[in-house]
């Protein structure tokens, strides 16, 4: 027996068994597919080790993604296009488990992988209707696509609001610019600095109290202190026009 070969025997029957019983033969793993698609698969460089069983084709991660590597080569040079090729797979999901099926009296007689529509007849399937497990696939994907709905729902609820709050801030930098050029003071006003938590709860005030003071008053009294937020104290420097502070 060759060297390479070693690791895929599953259990070794010796000649002379074989030949006082004919019926017993040496069984092998299978081997893994990206050692059996080398230009030389017997090669000592080909991957002879055996693959995962019925959870992967392959030995290990490594030699699936070569082996992908090497397919998707060959897809670009008989005309392929690598961005078409990954629209198509961009949202593919990992498998998360196999499927086995058994009796419901606790005895297995019969254990079937149950993979991607395989619609092989089964002594079980004559207890259920023909459609009850592409209807509970069915049903396993519209929990799927829901759950994958409300997650970005709530990304686009978070996203919405990150904009708002990025729109308001950027009405409070020209209100508040508009003030300070009409007064002989600093003009920075505090409230830019504001959160997430002091938006949610003082956003809509701060700009109607830029807006409101604008209409009522005018000259360079106006609007030093805010009259819908002035129980929250002074929020902008009436320090000189070139503050030391926030002059930078």
């Amino acid at each position: 027996m060759p060297d390479p070969e070693i690791d895929l025997v599953d259990q070794f029957i010796c000649p002379p068994c074989i030949h006082k019983l004919p019926d017993l033969q040496t069984t092998w793993k299978r081997r893994c597919v990206f050692g059996t698609t080398r230009e030389n698969p017997s090669s000592s460089s080909a991957c002879h080790k055996p693959s995962r069983g019925a959870f992967s084709k392959y030995c290990s991660d490594e030699c699936g993604i070569k082996y992908m590597q090497s397919r998707i080569t060959q897809w670009e040079k008989s005309g392929g296009t690598r961005k078409l090729l990954w629209d198509s797979v961009k949202n593919a999901e990992k498998r998360e488990g196999v499927v086995v099926r058994a009796e419901t009296n606790g005895v297995i007689s019969h254990i079937k992988m149950d993979i991607d529509g395989d619609t092989s007849s089964t002594p079980e399937q004559e207890d259920n209707p023909p459609d009850a497990a592409g209807k509970r696939r069915s049903e396993r994907e519209i929990a799927r696509l829901n759950a994958r709905l409300e997650q970005v729902v709530k990304e686009r609820e978070m996203m919405k609001r990150e904009m708002d709050m990025v729109l308001w801030r950027e009405k409070v930098v020209e209100l508040a610019s508009e003030r300070a050029e009409k007064v002989d003071q600093c003009g920075w006003d505090q409230r830019l600095c504001f959160g997430e938590e002091e938006w949610a709860d003082f956003g809509a005030e701060v700009v109607e109290s830029f807006e409101g003071r604008a209409k009522t008053q005018s000259g360079d009294d106006a609007m030093q202190i805010d009259g819908a937020t002035a129980s929250h104290g002074e929020w902008w420097c009436t320090g000189k026009k070139k503050c030391e502070r926030h002059a930078g």
